[in-house]
């Protein structure tokens, strides 16, 4: 990727221009250093599929098991032949891959920015994504490489003779993330638009990548369609998630209080203002970053699935840029008028909320943060079980990423994410009936709340006993770990629905 050498990026900007790719490979490097394998407990569920796949157990999340339990399978791969390479810890290479992801996102951006005379709004846009902190929550998760070899893709697209590149770059990007088919897609139409002929090689290439993605799929899952769409949905039909639809965003508002500040409500106008001037400055990457953002706004509330941060980093990145690309257009037109120190001022008021609400916030989150205590807890409990389990013995619990991860346990999933058969039951928010499905050795209860269902059952307290339990450091919640009398019985599970765990209360 070349950034352009005449204009804003020519020869007098150019020592700036290296000391700001400094300054960013500095603030990815430092960032990811320091939140290093402290990720969000979902992740793990991948970690351990490339876990599995490294140690030779297969790409599996149970050894044995072929259920296509990561929404991430392209991620996965790729961590799994890190770790061969590398000998890196799993946990920390996902952290790296995401800073990378930023890294390269912004260079590209910036690239794209600076052959259309605004490298400035490059500039500032780079520079916000790798010091937001709602984005850096999300450390570890596909959406940040899928992202990046899309705007790959759409570089590519410009160079002659490399559509066949672009192709298999926004290809990949549906291996890494399913939901970034739409923006090769997206890419696809503003080929053929730019260009008033069909990318067949671009089509041709993408297609044959996500085919074969989904054929390796379909011969090790029996699906060519990750479980977790289904199991989401489930939940979301269940409420197990939080609300779906039209509640999908104002699940948001939670954190963008914390990562953004009071003053979110206007950068989030900003951000949606300044779509226009990066669809129309920004390059095909900047058209393709804010299509793309504004795409799946629209489309996850109507796949009615729960929100999880995650989903929002295209859309949160595009509003990024969209407050740089605002800010400049507005300046760039009062220094026209009246001149330069107008433009500037013009700008910098524009910019205030990032510097009164978006950066203080971002920044106290990173200099308070030190990965959420109950993960650390799930972490112990799992080192625990490894250590006093035989290979067979399987544990139940609702989150199952840092559990399955550190244990190496056979986990079985009362959310379904990779136990495909308790969905039936998780539709009808009966846990206690997708537990005795398969009952386990090990069970798992933690303060916060979500396996209450089945410690109200008598049959529970008869055929297991407590053996050990872990405070969350600092307090705020525990977690008890049960284990399975010797010769005791249980009842059948019931068919979903039908209420029958309740007898024997």
């Amino acid at each position: 990727m070349n950034i352009p050498s005449t204009g804003e990026a020519g020869a007098r900007g150019r020592p700036l221009l290296v000391a700001l790719l400094l300054l960013w490979v500095l603030l990815a490097a430092g960032i990811s250093a320091r939140l290093a394998g402290k990720a969000l407990d979902d992740f793990f569920i991948t970690y351990r599929y490339a876990w599995n796949l490294a140690h030779g157990h297969g790409f599996v999340f149970n050894p044995g098991e072929r259920v296509f339990g990561t929404t991430e399978p392209g991620l996965g791969l790729l961590l799994a032949g890190l770790t061969v390479l590398t000998r890196l810890p799993i946990p920390t290479l996902g952290t790296v891959v995401t800073g990378a992801s930023l890294l390269g996102i912004a260079i590209l951006l910036l690239a794209g920015a600076a052959r259309r005379g605004r490298a400035a709004e490059g500039a500032l846009g780079g520079t916000l994504v790798l010091l937001t902190s709602f984005l850096w929550v999300c450390h570890g998760a596909g959406a940040f490489p899928a992202l990046f070899l899309l705007l790959l893709a759409a570089q590519l697209g410009e160079r002659p003779g490399m559509t066949w590149g672009a192709g298999l770059a926004a290809g990949l990007a549906v291996w890494m993330r399913p939901d970034a088919a739409v923006g090769t897609a997206i890419l696809g139409l503003l080929l053929w638009a730019e260009r008033r002929r069909l990318p067949w090689v671009y089509g041709l290439v993408a297609g044959a990548v996500i085919a074969l993605g989904a054929a390796l799929a379909a011969h090790a899952f029996g699906s060519p369609l990750p479980n977790t769409l289904l199991a989401k949905h489930t939940m979301a039909a269940a409420n197990a998630g939080g609300p779906a639809g039209m509640g999908f965003w104002p699940r948001a508002v939670p954190l963008l209080d914390r990562h953004a500040g009071a003053l979110w409500p206007c950068l989030a106008v900003l951000g949606a203002l300044g779509q226009v001037p990066l669809f129309r400055a920004g390059g095909r990457a900047g058209r393709l970053l804010s299509l793309f953002g504004l795409a799946l706004a629209g489309l996850y509330p109507l796949m009615k699935v729960p929100f999880f941060p995650w989903y929002a980093v295209p859309v949160v990145l595009a509003a990024l840029y969209g407050v740089a690309f605002a800010a400049g257009a507005v300046g760039r037109e009062a220094w026209k008028r009246w001149g330069g120190w107008a433009g500037l001022v013009v700008s910098a008021l524009l910019l205030l909320p990032v510097g009164l609400s978006l950066l203080p916030a971002s920044w106290g989150w990173f200099s308070i943060y030190h990965g959420y205590p109950y993960l650390e807890t799930y972490h112990r409990a799992a080192l625990y079980l490894h250590q006093r389990s035989q290979p067979e013995d399987a544990v139940a619990y609702v989150e199952i990423g840092v559990l399955g991860y550190y244990s190496r346990q056979p986990v079985q999933d009362l959310l379904g994410l990779v136990t495909p058969a308790v969905l039936p039951y998780v539709e009808k928010n009966d846990l206690p009936g997708a537990f005795l499905l398969r009952p386990t050795t090990w069970v798992i209860y933690h303060t916060r709340g979500r396996m209450a269902p089945l410690l109200d059952r008598r049959w529970f307290w008869r055929a297991y006993e407590e053996v050990a339990r872990f405070p969350d450091e600092g307090g705020g919640g525990e977690l008890t770990l049960f284990h399975r009398r010797p010769g005791s019985e249980l009842p059948e599970a019931p068919p979903p629905g039908v209420g029958g765990w309740n007898r024997g209360r």
